[in-house]
């Protein structure tokens, strides 16, 4: 069995926070909906495109793996 990495927590809400911004300001600034972004944020989502790390990234300035926190499983 090969492993893989696993998002196991999303740090998205504690970087907006440090921004002083919401879910509904970054979907806004990506134009996703709000829905994508809370399933983004719960974990909901089996993947998320790179495109769309990279602009969640790019808004909340930061690196891209810097979104979740990851586990080899």
């Amino acid at each position: 069995m090969e492993l893989q990495p696993v998002p196991v927590r999303c740090r998205i809400p504690e970087l907006l926070k440090k921004k002083g911004k919401n879910q509904q300001w970054l979907a806004d600034r990506t134009g996703m909906s709000k829905q994508r972004i809370s399933d983004i944020v719960h974990l909901r989502m089996n993947n998320i495109s790179i495109q769309r790390a990279l602009l969640i990234a790019y808004y909340l300035n930061c690196k891209v793996e810097d979104l979740f926190e990851w586990e080899w499983r």
